[in-house]
């Protein structure tokens, strides 16, 4: 595999720890290289930091963003600087997001790398609501971003909130303009969305996933699946492709 990276010195050593024996890890400083590389097919995987990028570079980098035929995965800290940047990114692709901040960061990275050819079904899905976080607010934004992370998500939607800083009702507010359901089904949709893997990739049974995802009781997770996708997380493999998977939760979750 032949992985290109645009990133700060700190993080690549990450991601070589991740990739391991085997393949190939080039560091460019030179978006315009980057770019032809990506057109021209030239390399397997970009790796990226949209947070370090002149914004002449990013905006150069938009390009490379549309495309599908080179996987892109963005590895960052989410920060209100950077969070319109990955809006942007996800709105032009189902783009792989892992955090610095995550846990493990390099074990996330790995399986990122493994699955890239693929894109997740949390990628998926924030490639079809992202149009809607842009009418956020920033501290909204980056709190509804970090969701489609890889790292814990909030217990209950006050902590969404909270993490926010906006009180509950303030947060739904902004939901209902932005033409999202709320927060708790925002909440409740990115929790399902990282059931697919485990439940159709890794035959994971629904009371693992459950536990693995987050869910306090399996018939949680079952309850949520009938209600979200209309198909219980047993029957996923046999009823839904991930894409039709990613369109029923962007359809349970965004106002017409």
């Amino acid at each position: 595999m032949r992985i290109f990276t645009l990133l700060p010195d700190s993080a690549r050593r990450v991601l070589e720890l991740a990739v391991g024996q085997g393949h190939s890890v080039s560091h460019e400083t030179h978006v315009t290289v980057v770019v032809r590389l990506v057109r021209e097919r030239q390399i397997d995987v970009l790796v990226f930091d949209p947070g370090t990028l002149a914004a002449d570079e990013f905006t150069e980098l938009v390009p490379a963003l549309r495309q599908k035929s080179v996987p892109l995965l963005l590895f960052t800290t989410l920060t209100p600087h950077n969070a319109g940047r990955i809006v942007t990114a996800a709105e032009h692709g189902a783009h792989e997001l892992v955090l610095r901040d995550a846990e493990d960061p390099a074990i996330l990275i790995g399986h990122k790398l493994r699955s890239l050819l693929a894109p997740s079904a949390p990628a998926m899905l924030l490639n079809r609501v992202a149009r809607r976080f842009r009418r956020f607010p920033e501290p909204l934004q980056t709190a509804s971003l970090r969701l489609f992370g890889s790292g814990p998500l909030p217990r209950w939607v006050d902590d969404l909130a909270r993490s926010s800083g906006f009180a509950r009702r303030t947060v739904d507010r902004w939901m209902q303009r932005a033409g999202i359901d709320g927060a708790s089904t925002l909440l409740d949709a990115a929790r399902l969305a990282r059931v697919w893997e485990p439940v159709v990739d890794g035959r994971m049974s629904t009371g693992e996933a459950a536990k693995q995802c987050g869910y306090s009781r399996t018939r949680l997770l079952v309850a949520h699946a009938r209600r979200i996708v209309g198909v219980p997380p047993a029957e996923f493999r046999e009823e839904l492709t991930r894409e039709k998977f990613a369109e029923r939760l962007a359809r349970k979750l965004l106002i017409p």
